[in-house]
């Protein structure tokens, strides 16, 4: 009779990340961890539209902005694309800690997706869009809080402060050197969901470097929020007044300019700003 580990993997192999893994493996005879690395970067580079892709649902929730006072039938809502299942992802957590904390970071990714494209979720969002209660959804916010990081929902938004999404907390875990395993034993993230995280926070950086400093020009070369933009902004400020973070920062500064060239030429056309990337010459 087939293990729960073994279920996961046939299921995997039926997904289209998975029929990617395998002619990785079996037509280009690329090694599994290669491989999961060439996904990984095919999703972070060529996965940026906005129609919907595999695990992907279109949601209507309110609007960011709106507080309370309101009838809801009053209140502005926001379409939102949400990332219910991130396959290869979740199934790695499911692997190795259990359905509890995968559906934790579920919470996490898509609270976070609607902040991101100006919307917000309810904790009673949550419990319909992952199928509990909503007595569930509040015991697993509590979990994510006590292990030092927010899970962002309307009851919590406009009194939320200075607090740690996961996002941050693992580019602060990675500025204060630890290694990716480490990383991944504290948040409970898998190494690919890690580096993508490291991937986005890396666009700003680097705009920065090459002195692209207004918000609304790193907002259109990213494609990153406003939000998200200015939790990294944050980090980098931070970063700077500890001489650890900042030493580790620019060491992250010498991968980013290795990997995409050496001759970087900012280009503003009034509407859009795009950042031209050449190798060395």
């Amino acid at each position: 009779m087939p293990n729960r580990k073994t279920e996961l993997q046939r299921y995997l192999n039926k997904t289209s990340e998975g029929e990617f893994l395998y002619e990785l493996a079996n037509s280009y005879e690329l090694s599994p961890i290669l491989s999961k690395n060439i996904l990984e970067s095919a999703k972070t580079c060529l996965l940026q539209s906005k129609s919907l892709q595999s695990g992907q649902i279109e949601y209507r929730c309110l609007s960011l902005d709106e507080k309370s006072g309101k009838q809801m039938s009053e209140m502005r809502k926001q379409k939102v694309i949400l990332t219910l299942k991130d396959e290869i992802n979740d199934i790695s957590i499911l692997r190795s800690d259990g359905i509890e904390i995968c559906r934790q970071n579920r919470i996490q990714r898509i609270t976070e997706e609607a902040i991101d494209q100006n919307g917000i979720l309810s904790q009673e969002d949550l419990s319909m869009l992952l199928s509990v209660s909503v007595r569930t959804i509040k015991r697993d916010i509590h979990a994510i809080k006590s292990r030092g990081i927010e899970a962002i929902t309307r009851g919590t938004y406009h009194n939320i402060g200075r607090g740690q999404t996961h996002k941050t907390r693992i580019i602060n875990l990675y500025l204060e050197g630890f290694t990716y395993t480490d990383i991944k034993l504290k948040t409970h993230h898998s190494v690919g969901a890690i580096k993508r995280y490291l991937e986005s926070f890396g666009k700003i950086l680097m705009c920065l470097e090459y002195g692209l400093n207004n918000k609304s020009e790193i907002k259109s070369v990213t494609n990153q929020s406003e939000y998200l933009i200015n939790q990294y902004l944050e980090i980098l400020n931070d970063a700077k007044k500890n001489k650890y973070k900042s030493e580790n920062l620019e060491m992250l500064k010498q991968q980013l300019s290795y990997r995409y060239g050496s001759k970087k030429t900012i280009v503003y056309d009034g509407l859009r700003a795009e950042v031209m990337t050449g190798g060395s010459k």
